[in-house]
């Protein structure tokens, strides 16, 4: 299989200071714009699934490249950034919030199929801060889970994903260090059932220079 991991365009807490960040932002206008570029990059990918976080960041950026290449967008609660859905600046002092519930995501993204854990509790469930330790747990188990289901497939898959995330998952079959992805960034990654290899990393040919954010 072709994974192409790709990073969510500029949220509004990518434009502003760490203390005014809330829980679940949205893109800003440069991030829809980001967005808008790096789906009519993805359409020559020649896409055969997408698969998106529950994080509003990584769902508006992937209506863009749904739009543009007509595939249903499917939502899994394992894509999602590194300490959950919290509010709060310390890990130690996070606040653990709903996320948004299987009727919210469906009302601002009408068709998209979600993970069945999703419910009228929130994605999250108010669950507290989830710990580096977990967070790389469940990045070696989703590497593992895509092996299965894709690794002896030809599918072109795109993960809509986070940047210290998506680091986290490169570092289970990858060695360390990467720096930061670019927001809208794609970074190519091919599983066979008997390797898994970067090919190309945090590439933005769609993105000008003045639109490269972090």
């Amino acid at each position: 299989m072709d994974l192409y991991l790709i990073r969510h365009a500029q949220s509004l807490n990518n434009a502003q200071p760490v203390e005014l960040r809330v829980p679940d932002p949205a893109l800003t206008e440069l991030g829809h714009e980001q967005a808008r570029r790096v789906a009519q990059h993805v359409v020559g990918l020649e896409l055969t699934r997408l698969i998106t976080s529950p994080f509003r960041r990584a769902l508006e950026t992937t209506e863009h490249i749904r739009l543009a290449t007509g595939l249903v967008p499917e939502v899994r609660i394992p894509l999602h950034e590194t300490g959950g859905c919290v509010s709060g600046i310390e890990p130690v002092s996070m606040i653990g919030c709903p996320g948004m519930t299987r009727s919210e995501i469906l009302d601002d993204f009408p068709g998209y199929q979600l993970d069945a854990d999703i419910d009228g509790q929130g994605w999250w469930r108010g669950q507290p801060y989830e710990t580096p330790q977990q967070a790389r747990e469940r990045a070696a188990r989703l590497l593992g889970h895509t092996r299965a289901e894709f690794g002896h497939t030809d599918a072109r898959v795109a993960f809509v994903t986070h940047g210290d995330f998506g680091l986290l998952f490169l570092s289970r079959f990858h060695p360390l260090p990467l720096v930061l992805f670019y927001n809208a960034s794609v970074t190519h990654v091919r599983i066979t059932p008997d390797a898994t290899q970067l090919v190309d990393y945090n590439t933005v040919p769609h993105l000008p220079e003045q639109m490269l954010s972090w």
